[in-house]
């Protein structure tokens, strides 16, 4: 169902502008409308507007002060009350120096935790050299021999060995990784090494300067070294925290007021302004324009309008329980029109019937069924929500049908089962599909009739011209079925009903008279057409229950062929698997099918607009 929202333009001093906004967000009841919209271009040259707001700054610095311990504002909006206590200035004054404080602090830690990084690649450098028993910094002292420091690919090492046998090179095997090899070379300055090397793919490293000893000496003293780091990252990490908890009542106490005028000069962007009045216009429920109301005449200098808008009315579905969920399918389709009928209800109802009756089985039921609210429970998704509804209408069908995993020889059908009943079952769809055509007939009308189009509820191929011409040529079929002739008033009717439904589109729509002639016939073709294949599309709903019980039984046939229990089990587990997945997901499309193209199309126009109130936001 639908909540009708009534249009509002409120007139108010400047001085209640915070508590009425605060009011507007807190009920999330409230669509703004740009008053340029619906204003007079004259009048809205003399009123002015806010474009900046004073308080992102200030809610910046909060999430900043937040953000240095690792936390997120979680504003308490309730507990800001207007007049607010303390003045705006020192509330900025007090984010501003607690931030650079704690800036400062950052500041710190960042430049020890880079001299840290860099700490612990030297770290890993001098690790690898362990291997070398001499002071370091006498390889920097060498004049007739030079040295490279490096690692090498495990798969050239052996090819470096032979290709500098014959040269006055000294390699020496420092420690081995998974996939390389690190090695100390010593050569004369002037043999030509570097050729040999790059063929070799030879990654070269350069000792860090500024240590001394031996690799294992410098790497005692990095770890005392990071050790101490360490220790004043975490001296200042707790000089933060002490910082904030210092200060933590003022911070969230602060932080809630400005989060909430933040949000209030966000909203005041749409208001428009004269010297010492705001105006602001949107559509809102009843609810919460009762209480604009009864505070408008509280205050003798506010006033508030409810006059209609040039644009139509948002569209506000206020379903509960199961068909709040069921939303989903309608918006996959449209949002309905504030002045059309929500069909989330009927849709619901009519979605499980098809689903249920098309995939009618307890055991594959039930496996939808558990899947699709797991997943939901995980998700909060309203498509696994409806996908495990349709779990169970398929195992509520499957007991009425006496099916369990395809077997039907395990519990007696309720009603029927579809193989041993094919005619009843492609009939009792033919059935359905009248019913459900004509229920969207009468939607129509009643759409029309709460629009006050008064031709169209006559004359319309869905209003009851099209109505009685529908149920005429049923009665008909069924009577030259039974009895073998036609009856001339039933086709005179007929005719008649055709006639009228031609002529509507002839005298009242637009255009030049030759268009109107040939576009209503047009018209009147695709929807006589429309008729019969609208209601033999529902054979479906039939078809795919013998689908289901006839798919399982060739699956059945080849689990029979296999030649021992085991392949006989897995070919039927993955005859299920295929049934559920597969089918259930061509059904869950054919139930999508049915309920747009055979059922909104005769009623639905789905050009309606979502309700979007304003809200708090981060």
């Amino acid at each position: 169902m639908q909540e009708k929202l009534k249009p509002f333009t409120l007139i108010s001093p400047t001085n209640d502008l915070e508590i009425i906004s605060k009011k507007i967000l807190d009920s999330k009841s409230v669509e703004i409308i740009p008053l340029e919209k619906i204003v007079d271009s004259q009048i809205l040259q003399n009123l002015k507007s806010e474009s900046y707001n004073p308080y992102n700054e200030i809610y910046e610095n909060f999430v900043a002060i937040f953000s240095a311990v690792d936390k997120k504002p979680e504003p308490k909006k309730e507990e800001v009350t207007f007049p607010y206590k303390i003045n705006s200035k020192d509330i900025e004054e007090f984010s501003k120096n607690l931030k650079n404080e704690m800036q400062k602090i950052n500041e710190k830690m960042y430049e020890l935790k880079e001299k840290n990084e860099l700490l612990e690649k030297h770290l890993d450098f001098f690790e690898k050299l362990k291997g070398l028993n001499f002071n370091l910094e006498n390889l920097h002292q060498m004049n007739i021999l030079k040295y490279k420091i490096g690692k090498i690919s495990s798969a050239y090492y052996e090819r470096l060995l032979e290709s500098i046998k014959d040269m006055d090179i000294l390699i020496v095997e420092i420690t081995k990784e998974e996939n390389f090899v690190w090695i100390f070379i010593v050569y004369e300055s002037n043999v030509q090494v570097e050729k040999v090397l790059s063929l070799a793919n030879f990654v070269e490293y350069s000792i860090p300067e500024g240590y001394q000893g031996t690799a294992e000496e410098i790497l005692f003293q990095l770890q005392d070294k990071r050790k101490s780091l360490e220790y004043e990252i975490n001296i200042l990490n707790m000089s933060l925290r002490k910082l904030f908890y210092e200060n933590r009542r003022s911070i969230y106490q602060y932080s809630d007021y400005v989060f909430v005028m933040k949000n209030i000069y966000d909203l005041v962007q749409n208001f428009k302004f004269t010297e010492n009045f705001f105006i602001i216009s949107g559509w809102t429920t009843k609810e919460f324009f009762s209480e604009l109301y009864d505070y408008s005449n509280s205050n003798s200098y506010s006033l508030l309008l409810d006059y209609s808008f040039k644009e139509k009315a948002p569209t506000l579905l206020k379903n509960k329980g199961i068909f709040k969920r069921f939303e989903f399918i309608v918006k996959m389709f449209s949002v309905p029109s504030s002045d059309e009928i929500d069909p989330t209800p009927i849709v619901t109802v009519l979605f499980l019937l098809f689903f249920g009756m098309m995939f009618g089985d307890v055991g594959h039921g039930l496996v939808l069924s558990l899947f699709g609210f797991i997943i939901n429970k995980i998700r909060k998704s309203d498509f696994f929500f409806i996908l495990g509804s349709a779990g169970i209408s398929s195992m509520i069908f499957g007991v009425l049908y006496g099916s369990i995993f395809g077997y039907e020889n395990i519990i007696n059908s309720l009603w029927k089962r579809p193989m041993d009943n094919i005619d009843y079952f492609l009939l009792t769809s033919i059935y359905f599909g009248i019913s459900v055509v004509t229920l969207a007939m009468i939607l129509n009308v009643i759409n029309k009739l709460k629009n006050k189009q008064k031709i169209e509820v006559l004359f319309d191929p869905n209003g009851f011209s099209g109505l009685a011409l529908y149920w005429i040529a049923i009665g008909t079929i069924f009577y030259y079925l039974k009895n073998g002739i036609l009856s001339k008033v039933s086709l005179g009717f007929i005719v008649s009903l055709i006639f009228a439904i031609y002529i509507r589109g002839v005298v009242f729509e637009k255009g030049k008279l030759g268009e109107r002639m040939v576009r209503s016939f047009f018209e009147l073709f695709e929807s006589l057409l429309g008729y019969l294949s609208n209601t033999l599309s529902f054979i479906r709903l039939g078809a795919f229950a013998l689908n289901h019980a006839g798919l399982f039984l060739a699956f059945y046939m080849m689990s029979q062929m296999a030649k021992n229990p085991a392949a006989s089990f897995i070919v039927l587990l993955i005859g299920n698997i295929l049934i559920i997945a597969l089918e259930g997901l061509i059904v869950f499309i054919q139930t999508l099918r049915l309920n747009y193209y055979e059922f909104f199309m005769k009623f639905f126009k789905g050009n309606g607009k979502e309700f979007k109130p304003i809200t708090y936001k981060f």
